[in-house]
């Protein structure tokens, strides 16, 4: 099936408020030691005010993708330092699909729509970080070309995960 994606408005807030919660619970909550961490950290990232404000913010575009009804959505801000480097590029929050739209090649559709947004913005590179434990998500950056750049600590109040920062240049061909 083919997707469709669309800029997402701040009137987008209360579903990506609901979409958020069950993509990060599906695939990340095995990943937390405390269930109020996890709770806390959701509600910081999907609250509807959250939302609202990221939504409004220069320099940065969520994008929804839709089938029959929305498979997913990705956050992306523009002109970020590059972690070690001297360069400044397209940042890749997030790339997230709904539990039921893996595997049905919509990834490579989303991968495919965040290049020709970052190309429209003038982006030279794209970058992202990455859990070390998503071992899926890093085969799949792999695959389309990003690198290993370095690494970084995500923190909360009882743990630490290992980020893996990657990125690749943008030319016309990638």
């Amino acid at each position: 099936m083919h997707l469709t994606f669309r800029h997402a408005t701040v009137d987008d807030a209360p579903l990506l408020s609901e979409m958020g919660p069950c993509t990060y619970r599906h695939h990340f909550a095995h990943l937390w030691r405390r269930e109020e961490e996890l709770n806390d950290f959701i509600a910081a990232e999907y609250s509807v005010a959250a939302l609202q404000q990221s939504l409004s913010a220069v320099g940065t575009r969520w994008l929804i993708a839709e089938a029959e009804r929305p498979a997913g959505f990705a956050k992306i801000s523009w002109r970020k330092p590059v972690p070690e480097q001297t360069y400044t590029g397209a940042l890749l929050h997030k790339l997230y699909l709904m539990p039921g739209e893996t595997g049905k090649g919509y990834g490579e559709q989303f991968w495919q729509a965040i290049l020709r947004e970052a190309r429209a913005e003038n982006e030279r590179w794209l970058w992202l970080e990455v859990l070390e434990a998503n071992a899926g998500a890093r085969r799949f950056y792999d695959a389309r070309g990003m690198k290993m750049l370095t690494q970084t600590i995500f923190s909360s109040a009882t743990q630490q995960s290992v980020l893996f920062v990657m990125g690749k240049a943008l030319d016309e061909h990638a």
